[in-house]
């Protein structure tokens, strides 16, 4: 084994790693019945609704004031 390879061995192992984890996390999706973006346009939408929701809020105690 020369040099260079085993100074790249740690990155590769945590490149594998982190690739794995990535894979458990997209098959939990996955099993949602979510794919590809699908998580992140939820999750967006899912904010929108909340900062909605917060304005109304603001408007309302604002009037009261």
């Amino acid at each position: 084994m020369s040099r260079k390879q085993s100074n790249e061995e740690p990155d590769h192992k945590e490149g594998v790693a982190s690739y794995r984890a990535w894979v458990e996390e997209v098959k939990i999706f996955e099993s949602s019945g979510l794919y590809g973006t699908d998580y992140y346009v939820k999750r967006v939408e899912k904010l929108e609704k909340q900062v909605k929701r917060l304005k109304k809020l603001l408007q309302k105690e604002r009037k009261t004031k």
